[in-house]
């Protein structure tokens, strides 16, 4: 492991993500969860439909991390500000082996940074069911539950 450089870049830059975001869809499916059908079968073409949609009235940022001694990408943040001026951190992703590091502080602070700067009315995250652990890190940002979403899962309808 070297030095880790950062990118920020927009939606032009989404299918770098593809293979971390990927390793992150398959630990959402591995999690105890009733929505393991939907990571199963959701795919990459799918997840980057769905993001270019929610910021097409509004803007997208996209951190990289790469390790620069092996120019491999080891980490990615993808934000958005909506059409309504709402900002969330959509997705967050670090390699195993480069957690602890600091790289998801980096990748937090620049997104937040970037709503701050763009003065968003609001800011979210949303965490997959079965991902709890996740949620302290985001509390370390100042997010706090607010809601609780229930969704029937296909199998049940």
């Amino acid at each position: 492991m070297g030095i880790v450089k950062y990118m920020e870049t927009n939606h032009l830059s989404l299918n770098l993500i593809q293979p971390l975001w990927e390793k992150l869809n398959e630990h959402h499916r591995r999690q105890k969860s009733h929505f393991k059908d939907h990571y199963e079968n959701f795919s990459f073409q799918e997840r980057k439909k769905a993001l270019l949609n929610k910021a097409k009235e509004g803007e997208m940022l996209i951190c990289l991390a790469e390790d620069e001694d092996s120019g491999i990408l080891v980490g990615y943040s993808v934000t958005i500000i909506s059409a309504e001026n709402v900002g969330e951190i959509d997705s967050v992703y670090v390699e195993g082996d480069y957690r602890l590091l600091g790289i998801g502080n980096e990748l937090m602070k620049r997104s937040l940074g970037w709503m701050d700067k763009k003065g968003v009315n609001s800011r979210k995250v949303v965490v997959a069911a079965g991902n709890q652990e996740v949620i302290s890190f985001y509390e370390r940002y100042g997010f706090r539950r607010r809601s609780i979403n229930l969704e029937m899962p296909l199998d049940h309808i």
